[in-house]
């Protein structure tokens, strides 16, 4: 059963899940512990693209927890920086990149 708060914050108009941002993370976490633990939250929101940054689509309720989320996995030694990217923004990549579209995320 959720409470009032937690059904409040899962009850969005269709305007919140109706817009979608890119999203870049990147991050450097020192200890391996805790990277671990912040790899294993981030994936839920998207899919790696190199080994200290994920990309992914989210609604403006899944921003939101992303944003959230972060502060209470990472110390202050850490860094941590999410850029929010317009949907038509390019993205060019060289290397070992796989061509990954971006699709919606579902977090269960």
């Amino acid at each position: 059963m959720l409470t009032e708060e937690e059904e409040a914050l899962f009850d969005v108009g269709q305007e919140e899940r109706s817009i979608k941002y890119r999203v870049l993370v990147i991050y450097d976490i020192v200890e391996d512990k805790r990277r671990n633990k912040f790899v294993k939250f981030v994936s839920g929101f998207g899919f790696r693209v190199q080994k200290s940054a994920f990309e992914g689509k989210l609604d403006k309720l899944l921003y939101r927890r992303l944003l959230e989320g972060i502060p209470l996995r990472i110390t202050s030694e850490d860094n941590v920086r999410v850029y929010k990217l317009s949907n038509n923004g390019e993205v060019m990549s060289w290397g070992g990149v796989n061509d990954v579209s971006l699709e919606d995320v579902i977090i269960m």
